[in-house]
């Protein structure tokens, strides 16, 4: 935890500029983040707390300062026995969302990463006009909606209708407990993709990592009666050869999960890169892509620093994903 002063606020998008007082960045200008569903807005020139060990350990995504809430303030009624971040010192009650009885007929795509949501939303656009897509949000990366440029953007594009957060994920249109129970909140959506926030967690072993959340979500989708789809983590490009053709994330979960899903596997996507995958899953190939989607609807995709044009099969993959899902895929 670092003092440090607010220099600028922006309420609309959660953000501040932050001069830091103490600690090795003293004396800089840092971006900071504040969450109102823990407290008020800061406002400029109020000394706050802020926690800068992303800044200070050099993290991409996790790079900003996060601002302490300040005190004060009404203590929250319980709402149904139902705590985000429990036994914490940020703990707050919420209300569950209610739940459908199955996801049978609901089209369900699991999203390894957050950069997937974009061309995904997109594709779902493009075949489907007027989609009305839900976003169940789990655990794996960063616990605030908040946090999400893509989020924000897509809803303001009406390209993205509903956010579920589950677990101790906080700050959907609506929260659940687990992923199960925001499977089933999201049932009366067109579309259902279910992923995690910016920022995977990695720790260079086989499960310890954000990917082993698609798991979660197919075996949950399973067994609620949906027939999932996952779009794989593929790269042509990535320098790390553990996520070079199919991501060593994609290869533990789908070993993770417990009964046949279907696969996406994208065109241009090389017949041996998915060689030595589990048996037990359908690998549905799908010609539709994510190329001229960024112009037609005004988003930009990017992951790991890479755009479209620089590793097209990553993206291709979530748009696959979402048209097998719709029956547009070839089969």
């Amino acid at each position: 935890m670092r003092r440090a002063r607010v220099v600028s606020v922006s309420e609309e998008r959660n953000r501040a500029e932050l001069e830091l007082l103490d600690g090795p960045l003293a004396g800089q200008t840092v971006p900071g983040l504040f969450y109102r569903r823990l407290g008020p807005a800061p406002s400029p020139g109020e000394i706050v707390l802020a926690n800068t060990s992303g800044l200070e350990m050099g993290l991409g995504t996790g790079g900003v300062a996060i601002i302490m809430p300040s005190s004060g303030g009404e203590a929250p009624e319980n709402e149904d026995h139902f705590v985000k971040l429990p036994y914490t010192p940020l703990q707050f009650p919420v209300s569950s969302a209610p739940q459908a009885a199955t996801l049978g007929g609901v089209p369900v795509v699991v999203l390894p990463l957050h950069s997937h949501l974009a061309p995904a939303c997109c594709a779902s656009a493009a075949l489907w006009p007027g989609c009305r897509v839900a976003f169940v949000w789990q655990e794996g990366g960063a616990l605030p909606v908040a946090f999400s440029e893509s989020v924000r953007q897509l809803k303001e594009r009406h390209l993205l209708h509903t956010v579920i957060s589950c677990g101790n994920c906080f700050g959907g249109d609506a929260e659940s407990p687990n992923v199960y129970a925001g499977l089933l909140a999201a049932a009366d959506a067109d579309l259902v993709l279910a992923g995690i926030g910016p920022g995977v967690i990695g720790t260079a072993t086989p499960y310890g990592h954000g990917g082993m959340s698609s798991a979660i979500a197919l075996n949950a989708a399973l067994s609620l009666g949906a027939e999932p789809v996952l779009a794989p983590r593929i790269s042509l490009v990535d320098a790390r050869t553990r996520h070079r053709g199919v991501s060593h994330h994609t290869r533990a979960a789908l070993s993770a999960t417990l009964g046949g899903c279907r696969v996406a596997i994208p065109d241009g996507v090389p017949e041996g890169l998915v060689k030595g995958l589990p048996e037990l899953h359908s690998y549905v190939n799908a010609s539709f892509d994510a190329a001229g989607l960024e112009e037609r609807f005004g988003v930009t995709f990017g992951s790991m620093g890479r755009s479209y044009s620089q590793d097209r099969i990553f993206f291709d993959a979530a748009a696959a994903a979402v048209a097998v899902a719709l029956g547009e895929g070839d089969g």
